[in-house]
């Protein structure tokens, strides 16, 4: 046995995750009657795979999933036992807590305080999220915090993502700030009193530094002290994580604790909290945007599951009759399943074991295991359970959500946003209604199917969009009143919050076109022009792909030395090429993939547009890349020439100038094919 000191050593730094399975949203009654929440799939993997396998990636020795006792609690614990059996005896632990009485986050606080189960730091998050954050350096800050002010008792995770945030409070926060410590002076949600941010006057006379964040990503991520279960306990005032920030803050110089925030510009972390974000993640998911949390790979046994198309993003699995002509973009088809190569899907999830008929349309929607789909139907932004049988020409409306073993039609359409069930729907007093045969008016002549009743109170509360429908303004006159009333200020901060990306884009773009243009005329090396533009993508905090369209732009005007109009176009190519032969392998550092070669071609399109002096040279730009220094491959160009490019102004120019170059590929392309089958 160990020495004493050892083991109080190693559970001292024992790094813990409460995970909350009982989330405040759900995705309603056809989908949660046969299953909880954590384990409704998301790209065919059950949600709380990504959080387990996001949480064992990061460190994190032990996970405590809390969850209800009924109705699901079994299953749960059936699937983390799994989980954690196909990873091996290395793999983090997991322990699943059920209880009785947990309808929110400060129940199930007040049960693990009571319990004894947090030994430190820990941190607290829903089972419906998903990420790739670096926890281990948000748990290291988090101390570092603590460490200079021992008030600070917990640090909220925040990401600066204004553009892609949905209209849903849950998964959005406006926040003041002090600048110089980062505690939080202010807290409200998005849709709590309308979209503007009130900011308390009294904050601008008891602090000189402060920083508004008019909107920014909550993902539901708090780094807590040990100190917050007791705090729960010795408050049921504290049900929600909303109402214990609020207490916090409001009650600051009496309890003397305060809660910091972490704003970061970088990292994936988000919540698949209602079924817009829902859809929104998964979109995501298939984009590869939560690297590493990626379709192909298991998240269970980390081994290849899906063949991949990069060009369309689609993923299938070896034994699925899916052929890449059925499929638009963003595709996924599960085990044994089968496309037809009459049908047309995209954007959307196959589950395992389908069968999708001839002229079968499906658009951004969710197809679970075994439903069988006849031919003539159309699918556009739902979901539909397992074991769901569509007859023929049976038409699913946007929003729709179909439960496990619906049978719909024939020849039927199913208005906008409706939730249907197997099952009869049940009274306030979980008693079934006395009419159990279903209507065919609702289901069709072969169908079996009951309508459910969503509960507006839920949605109104937590300002969710009703999924597949436009989101209504809630009264146009107070809009029209509130945008009259709007002040200099608000517009003022709005303006600086965009000015403050658009300049950090602009000093990024203008540092690495200088960085090329001397490194051209002083002939730096090209692991130092890399390590330079390395140096830049960090400091102002860039993508790759921006990194890529910005060094294509900047390559290509490296040469000028005066202003373009004082440039003929053969001049503007002599410069080009120089610089192409000059810079060919920061290019071969940077593009490694067909997407980045997409990359490339939408940079050049958009500089051509910008600065249509280049025009007349873009087939020899062209040229150059691919033949002269193999950087854009035959395929990928006439790929994205069939596109459309990126449909910009200058595509039917480049593609009248580059025509005979690219009728030359495309018969190139075919005498291959020849060869081959000879």
């Amino acid at each position: 046995m160990a020495p004493k000191e050892f083991r109080d050593l190693k559970e001292e730094k024992l790094v813990q995750c409460v995970l909350l399975a009982e989330c405040p949203q759900d995705y309603g009654s056809p989908i949660m009657q046969d299953l909880p929440k954590v384990l409704v799939p998301l790209v065919n993997t059950p949600l709380l795979d990504y959080s387990l396998d996001w949480l064992e990636r990061s460190g994190i020795d032990e996970v405590i999933v809390y969850c209800r006792t009924h109705p699901h609690s079994d299953a749960i614990r059936q699937h983390c036992r799994d989980f954690t059996k196909r990873r091996g005896d290395q793999s983090m632990r997991v322990c699943v807590v059920a209880s009785e009485d947990c309808h929110s986050m400060g129940d199930a606080m007040r049960d693990l305080y009571a319990k004894s189960l947090l030994k430190g730091d820990f941190f607290l998050m829903y089972g419906d999220v998903i990420g790739n954050l670096d926890l281990q350096g948000l748990m290291m800050r988090h101390k570092d915090r603590r460490t200079s002010d021992k008030k600070i008792i917990m640090s909220l995770v925040y990401l600066n993502k204004t553009d892609e945030c949905i209209g849903d409070s849950e998964s959005t926060a406006m926040l003041v700030t002090n600048s110089s410590t980062g505690k939080i002076l202010h807290h409200e949600r998005r849709n709590t009193t309308g979209s503007k941010l009130s900011v308390p006057s009294e904050l601008l006379k008891t602090c000189s530094q402060i920083r508004v964040y008019p909107v920014l990503e909550d993902p539901g991520i708090a780094v807590c002290s040990e100190i917050i279960p007791s705090l729960f306990s010795d408050n049921f005032d504290y049900g929600s994580r909303d109402s214990f920030i609020r207490g916090i803050i409001e009650q600051e110089e009496l309890l003397d604790y305060s809660i910091a925030c972490e704003v970061l510009n970088s990292g994936y972390a988000t919540r698949a909290s209602s079924l817009p974000l829902y859809e929104k993640v998964s979109g995501e998911v298939i984009r590869r945007l939560a690297y590493p949390l990626i379709p192909e790979i298991s998240l269970t046994s980390h081994r290849i599951r899906y063949l991949f198309d990069d060009f369309k993003n689609n993923y299938w699995e070896p034994s699925a009759k899916f052929h890449k002509g059925s499929g638009g973009n963003d595709v996924v088809v599960g085990a044994g399943s089968e496309v037809s190569t009459m049908a047309g899907i995209e954007k959307t999830v196959v589950g395992d074991h389908c069968t999708l008929e001839d002229n079968v349309k499906a658009t951004s929607s969710f197809i679970m295991n075994n439903v069988h789909i006849k031919r003539g139907c159309v699918l556009q932004q739902c979901y539909v359970g397992e074991n769901v049988k569509l007859e023929e020409n049976v038409i699913l409306s946007p929003g729709c959500v179909i439960g496990a073993g619906v049978i719909l039609g024939p020849n039927i359409t199913i208005p906008s946003a409706t939730w249907l069930a197997a099952k009869p729907p049940v009274d306030e007093f979980d008693e079934e209604v006395a009419n159990k045969d279903p209507d065919p008016r609702v289901c069709g002549n072969k169908g079996h199917a009951f309508v459910v009743t969503r509960d507006d109170e839920d949605e109104c509360e937590f300002g969710t969009l009703v999924w597949g429908q436009q989101k209504k303004e809630e009264d146009d006159e107070d809009d029209e009143e509130e945008e009259e009333e709007e002040s200099d200020e608000d517009i003022t901060e709005d303006m600086h919050m965009r000015d403050e990306d658009e300049q950090r884009e602009y000093e990024f773009k203008r540092e690495i076109r200088e960085s090329l243009h001397t490194a051209l005329r002083e002939g730096s090396a090209s692991e130092n022009v890399v390590l330079e533009i390395n140096a830049s993508r960090h400091a102002y905090n860039m993508s790759m792909e921006e990194v890529i369209s910005t060094v294509t732009q900047a390559i290509i005007r490296a040469g000028e030395e005066k202003p373009l109009a004082e440039y003929k176009s053969e001049d503007l190519w002599a410069l080009t090429k120089v610089s192409f032969l000059k810079f060919k392998d920061v290019f071969s550092n940077y593009i490694r993939k067909p997407r980045d070669q997409i990359t490339v071609l939408n940079a050049i399109e958009s500089l051509m547009g910008q600065y249509q002096e280049y025009l007349p040279t873009v087939q020899k730009v062209l040229y150059e890349l691919n033949q002269a220094h193999e950087i854009l491959d035959d395929e990928v160009i006439l790929h994205w020439f069939k596109r459309g490019g990126t449909a910009t102004p200058a595509f039917p120019a480049i593609k009248t100038l580059s025509s005979k170059y690219i009728e030359w590929l495309e018969q190139d392309d075919d005498d291959d094919d020849e060869e081959s089958d000879d």
